[in-house]
């Protein structure tokens, strides 16, 4: 199976990446990865998230490498699909 970060993170797990993105893009994508990791997982701690994608104990390598997979691919979903839906509200 091909994932998005094939040829964007390494054996070591650093990733590399020169693909730029709007400032919109990103916060869109940020949008899509945090509801894409609730539903995933149903964890409201923002811990868990931020644990999981910092740079640890390697510089450019995040604690748990599917967090770059995830971001890929939020990426991905606002190129194809544009922002994410507006909240209605009741």
């Amino acid at each position: 199976m091909k994932l998005l970060s094939d040829g964007k993170i390494n054996e070591d797990g650093i990733i590399s990446s020169n693909e730029m993105i709007t400032e919109k893009e990103g916060y869109e994508a940020m949008l899509y990865m945090l509801k894409a990791y609730w539903e995933a997982t149903g964890s409201n701690d923002l811990t868990d998230i931020l644990s999981g994608g910092e740079y640890w104990p390697v510089p450019n390598r995040p604690a748990d490498s599917a967090f770059w997979e995830y971001w890929l691919e939020a990426i991905n979903k606002v190129k194809k699909e544009g922002p994410p839906p507006t909240k209605e509200l009741h």
